[in-house]
């Protein structure tokens, strides 16, 4: 299942359709037959679906979160007072390295 935002596309496309002639006529020509309920209609979304759909949203706010960190320590480097602390370089090289050790095993 592909979980996706409605965005300024979807909105378009939604318009072009309340706009087009064809789909008024035929709204305007349904058979009386049919009963309208003023209900409105309920969608039950699986527990793996709303799991599917969190991951993905903090996926896309963790690399934005990522892209800010990255523009700040450019900046800083730019700047000329980054401070890199040896002991986190270290810890984060040997995580890195623990972690590719145990993939390829």
């Amino acid at each position: 299942m592909k979980i996706t935002q409605r965005g300024p596309a979807d909105t378009d496309l939604s318009q072009l359709v309340q706009n087009d002639k064809t789909v008024n006529r035929v709204r305007r020509n349904f058979d009386p037959k049919v009963q309208q309920s003023g209900e409105s209609a309920k969608v039950n979304i699986s527990k793996e679906a709303r799991d599917l759909q969190r991951i993905a949203e903090l996926a896309r706010t963790g690399d934005e979160l990522r892209a800010q960190k990255v523009q700040q320590i450019k900046d800083q480097i730019a700047r000329g007072n980054y401070n890199a602390d040896p002991q986190e370089v270290s810890k984060s090289i040997i995580r890195s390295e623990v972690s590719d050790m145990l993939q390829n095993k």
